[in-house]
Order: C-alpha cells, then sequence, then structure tokens
C-alpha cells in the first residue's frame, strides 16, 4: 500500500477494531488521520465510543501517523497529546 492511501487499518498500531472506530468517526484514510491528527482522532472517538477509550489509542494513533510503535511515543509528546485532549491540566 502506498503512503496515505487504503484503509488506516494498514498502518503502524491500526488493528481491525481501530480501524473500524476511525472508519464510523469519517477517517477512512491514512492521509485523513494524518490530516486530522491524533488527539483530534482521539476525542472524536471518545466522543463515540467513551466506553471504549484509553490513552493507550491516542499514543497508538500518534505512532501510527509516525509510524512508530506506540510504546515508544516520548513522554514530552504524551504530555503534549494528553494536554491537547485536556487529560491534565497545564503547568
Amino acid at each position: 500500500m502506498s503512503p496515505g492511501t487504503g484503509a488506516p487499518e494498514g498502518m503502524r498500531n491500526i488493528g481491525p477494531t481501530t480501524a473500524k472506530w476511525l472508519t464510523e468517526v469519517g477517517i477512512d484514510s491514512p492521509e485523513r488521520l494524518r490530516r486530522v491528527g491524533a488527539a483530534e482522532a482521539y476525542r472524536m472517538i471518545k466522543a463515540w465510543r467513551p466506553w471504549d477509550v484509553t490513552l493507550i489509542l491516542l499514543w497508538a494513533l500518534e505512532g501510527a501517523i509516525n509510524d512508530i510503535d506506540w510504546i515508544d511515543v516520548s513522554p514530552e509528546r504524551r504530555l503534549e497529546l494528553r494536554r491537547e485532549v485536556d487529560e491534565v491540566e497545564p503547568d
């Protein structure tokens, strides 16, 4: 699959369930996910399925966008993302 085309499921960290959730909120391609960004995609999915979503999804989306494993998202970037999705208050 070429970058930016096809289902989000072809991206690193995006399995069938996450791909389904992304599609349910209108994110149906890697390019669209990159354009929307991890924090906004996470907020959209959390609004749609609040009982299913954890912060690991946020790390996975960020990792998918940057083609890295979710566990490798740096602590600094995780804090930035958490602030973007209002999980913690800014200092």
